[in-house]
């Protein structure tokens, strides 16, 4: 009995670290701000944490080496193989990667989406010229993120400001989520995709 003990242990803590949660959270307020949980386990990114000084080491004076000799230069692969097959690889690395990062954001869930812009220029006419620029460009870009990905909620709010000596405001939070065990049938799915497509290049070579 102590080895079906052992092999559901085992089981349950696959399992559990299959659901493990990352999430990924950014905000902007004057100054931004990033950081990654696995779980229960924080990683910042931004603003960085200061790192600790490392001891300075002496140099040895390096060893006069000597002159290698000249190799030959290979043909490049254009004038080995043409420039068809170069055009087919890029195109098929290109479908491959397509394919991983379209499932991939499949995949995400976003908790949390707020944007809020207060668009201010040197005067009336410059601010509303600024302010139709920032519509052209975030209501489409927000509009492509939320057609991507599963959405849970999200909010975008431009507004000029026409008041004097006003400075563009930008607040910014955003929350999104996807769990291990999605990482991981990712990675393996088009892994192997990857790597028969490395294969075929070899044979090909």
């Amino acid at each position: 009995m102590l080895w079906l003990y052992i092999l559901l242990g085992i089981a349950l803590f696959v399992a559990l670290v299959m659901f493990i949660p990352i999430t990924l959270r950014a905000s902007y307020k004057e100054n931004f701000w990033c950081a990654v949980y696995i779980g229960f386990v924080k990683l910042q990114f931004v603003p960085a944490k200061p790192k600790k000084e490392k001891k300075k080491v002496k140099k040895q004076t390096p060893k006069t080496e000597q002159p290698k000799k000249a190799t030959e230069k290979k043909p490049s692969l254009i004038k080995k193989y043409g420039i068809e097959w170069l055009l087919n690889l890029i195109k098929r690395v290109a479908e491959l990667a397509v394919s991983a990062l379209q499932d991939f954001f499949s995949h995400i869930l976003v908790k949390k989406f707020s944007l809020s812009i207060s668009v201010a220029g040197d005067d009336a006419a410059d601010t509303a010229i600024k302010y139709g620029k920032y519509c052209a460009v975030v209501y489409p870009a927000v509009g492509t993120i939320v057609r991507v990905v599963k959405c849970k909620g999200y909010g975008v709010d431009i507004n000029p400001n026409f008041s004097e000596k006003a400075e563009t405001e930008i607040n910014f939070d955003f929350t999104a989520r996807i769990f291990a065990f999605r990482l991981i049938g990712l990675a393996v799915k088009h892994g192997i995709k990857g790597l028969k497509l490395l294969a075929e290049v070899k044979n090909e070579l």
